[in-house]
């Protein structure tokens, strides 16, 4: 699976970052997009030793889908302006919309709720970050948020870590975050 996705980021990289010419806004988000882990199914979480019915797989997956939120905002955050960064993560968000049901499996969820979940937890994962934290910590924080919510039993919250850690790309979005010209 590791290598599917890298492949998929290479693409994604070579296809917006080898054109001299600046990204829209919405370009630099679909961009982010296909960075982030989609929704995850129980077939990926078996693969960790989860066994989870596919609500909790639905719950992981808003988990994942918060945490790659969280690094691509600390990541514009670091390489653009606050008007740049607000248009691509804007358009970011409308993204996430218009693909909540079909490739993100959020069906009957709310996706308004989502948003505000994602920014609870950001609050969260910023007061981390602020004492130094690293990315490791940051995802440890996060299962430790996800077990207490009931979405994994205790004794897998170490494979949603190794889940986290493996699937949200701390790394990538930082270099994409860098390259990023706009228009």
């Amino acid at each position: 699976m590791r290598l599917r996705y890298s492949r998929r980021v290479f693409r994604l990289l070579e296809f917006y970052f080898m054109s001299p010419t600046p990204l829209t806004p919405w370009q630099a988000a679909e961009a982010i997009y296909g960075l982030i882990p989609h929704a995850v199914s129980p077939a990926t979480l078996e693969d960790y030793g989860i066994d989870a019915t596919p609500e909790q797989a639905q719950q992981i997956t808003r988990e994942l889908l918060s945490l790659g939120l969280f690094w691509a905002r600390w990541a514009l955050r670091a390489a653009l302006s606050e008007q740049d960064r607000k248009r691509v993560f804007g358009e970011l968000r409308q993204c996430l919309v218009n693909k909540w049901s079909s490739e993100l499996g959020q069906q009957g969820q709310d996706v308004q709720q989502f948003f505000e979940e994602v920014e609870a937890r950001g609050r969260a994962y910023d007061q981390v970050m602020e004492e130094g934290a690293s990315p490791v910590a940051i995802a440890t924080e996060a299962a430790a948020l996800a077990e207490a919510d009931g979405v994994v039993r205790l004794e897998d919250r170490q494979k949603l870590l190794a889940l986290f850690i493996d699937l949200v790309p701390v790394d990538e979005l930082g270099e994409m975050a860098t390259e990023l010209s706009l228009t």
